[in-house]
């Protein structure tokens, strides 16, 4: 509570406001800081990859020129708003997490004051205004940042993931009918085999059958009277 109220001075710069169920707090980077965001490859999700890339995300602020960093380990997404080379901090990144790290979305200089920095302070079942009286801050903070007009990273990703999961669908679809197609062309050739062994021993058999025929006939001329 008295971290809150030392920040009364700063009122006119913060704005605090609660959407869905959580606490967002915003104010404005510095001007001429530039926002880049720059995606971490996050395919192997072992205990070790993520605590290394979730360290590493935590230490970008550390960077000499960075005033913001901003990690999201789920989405190997980073944006980071500050003076200094995307190139620097990307390589930074490939270094410390040994991944590959690639800049994926870099912007010019920011100008624009309605652009601001969001900090979800935890998750809060009530809404909460600006007062004296606000509740203290949660131990677990989580940072997102708030995309300019236009940007829409984290939906993109959503829907490249669903159209990924959809081919996937598809795809095991298409294995499914190929196995029932060579399920079905091993039938028709065991039903063929079985009509050619079929016809085998209908034809073994009659050859039997007629060779007792002409024996019996053999043996019937054998004991004829007129001998």
């Amino acid at each position: 509570m008295g971290t809150v109220r030392g920040l009364h001075h700063l009122i006119p710069l913060l704005g605090l406001f609660v959407r869905s169920d959580r606490w967002i707090w915003f104010f404005n980077p510095q001007e001429g800081a530039k926002r880049f965001t720059l995606q971490v490859e996050m395919r192997c999700r072992c205990i070790g990859c993520v605590k290394k890339v979730d360290k590493a995300m935590a230490s970008l602020g550390s960077l000499r020129g960075i005033e913001t960093s901003v990690g999201d380990v789920d989405t190997g997404i980073v944006t980071v708003v500050g003076k200094v080379d995307p190139t620097e901090v990307c390589q930074w990144l490939k270094k410390k997490t040994k991944k590959s790290v690639e800049v994926v979305n870099p912007a010019p200089a920011i100008e624009n004051h309605n652009q601001k920095m969001i900090v979800v302070l935890g998750s809060s079942s009530r809404a909460w205004h600006t007062t004296p009286s606000a509740p203290p801050l949660q131990d677990e903070v989580s940072w997102v940042l708030a995309p300019p007009v236009g940007q829409h990273d984290h939906k993109s990703l959503q829907l490249i993931e669903e159209k990924i999961r959809g081919l996937e669908r598809v795809r095991d679809v298409l294995k499914i009918k190929n196995l029932e197609n060579e399920l079905i062309a091993a039938k028709s050739e065991l039903t063929q085999s079985r009509k050619v062994i079929n016809s085998s021993k209908k034809a073994l058999l009659d050859s039997a059958l007629n060779q007792l025929k002409a024996y019996k006939n053999l043996e019937a001329l054998s004991q004829s009277p007129y001998d």
